[in-house]
């Protein structure tokens, strides 16, 4: 029953500063809000139901209590200023999907109930559901489904208008251990279609892009897994028009490369250690 993406996750230390770093890289960015009993708090950025998640330690004694997620992201964060720490799908049916994890094997905690209180004193809510129960640095996603439909939140948390041109997440790059296994875990627990290419396994999940990296296809993906481990190692950035995404990102003095087929990547030292990437997207 997974229907999309919804979003990716990045860990920062400090959220403020990490939010005017992304400001500066041409997104729009909102405060979120608290995660009641997790000691997380989070930004946004928001380009329709899919969105950028910047997350933060804001009570690390709640969050040693939380143990779980909250407790590697603690540690995820202790030695370094920010991560890419993981990525939700979303799914219609989320009980459905628990006993489809649990008929194939994988482990998984949920579904339970999480809240986010928003500054503007309204109550978001959803239900997870994560494999072996920890969310960040995973060679997996995890699962959500909303209480709110897709309209209400959108009219509580309205789309970004992002200077640099962003419209969509338009994926995500996984390093994994072993490509076989990733493979096995997305297609047989997961339910979706892994297509095998070469070195690497790239997953469609409606538009979003979901590519599995072991360590001998990409220097990065080998320094990644081999410092913090399985998880994701890449997001990609749709935008309309990347002259004006470059424009933008000169203006303000980020270092950023062409790559061969024109997308622009970000040096991760300035989107606060994550890796982006910018790719042109076709107007509709």
């Amino acid at each position: 029953m997974i229907s999309r993406f919804d979003h990716v996750i990045i860990g920062v230390r400090d959220l403020e500063a990490a939010s005017e770093r992304y400001r500066a890289l041409g997104f729009e960015v909102n405060p979120g809000g608290r995660h009641t009993g997790l000691g997380t708090a989070n930004a946004i950025i928001r380009f329709g139901v899919d969105y950028i998640e910047l997350l933060t330690i804001a009570d690390p004694e709640e969050a040693e209590r939380a143990g779980g997620s909250s407790k590697v992201l603690l540690d995820l964060l202790q030695d370094r200023p920010g991560a890419l720490a993981g990525y939700a799908l979303a799914t219609a049916d989320i009980e459905e999907d628990a006993e489809r994890l649990k008929q194939g094997g994988l482990a998984a905690v949920g579904p339970f109930a999480m809240e986010r209180l928003r500054p503007d004193g309204r109550l978001l809510s959803w239900r997870l559901l994560v494999p072996e129960g920890v969310s960040w640095r995973r060679p997996w996603p995890f699962l959500i489904q909303w209480d709110q439909s897709d309209e209400q939140r959108l009219s509580w948390e309205q789309p970004g208008s992002h200077p640099n041109g962003a419209t969509t997440v338009l994926g995500v790059s996984v390093v994994v251990a072993s490509l076989e296994d990733a493979v096995e875990l997305y297609r047989d627990k997961l339910g979706l279609e892994p297509r095998v290419e070469g070195d690497r396994a790239t997953i469609a999940v409606g538009g979003f892009q979901i590519t599995l990296l072991p360590a001998s296809a990409d220097a990065a993906a080998a320094q990644t897994l081999s410092e913090i481990g399985e998880g994701p190692v890449e997001a990609v950035i749709g935008v309309q028009d990347l002259a004006r995404t470059e424009s933008v990102l000169t203006e303000a003095g980020v270092a950023w490369q062409r790559e061969e087929d024109g997308a622009i990547r970000v040096d991760p030292d300035q989107a606060v250690g994550a890796r982006l990437v910018f790719r042109e997207v076709a107007s509709s």
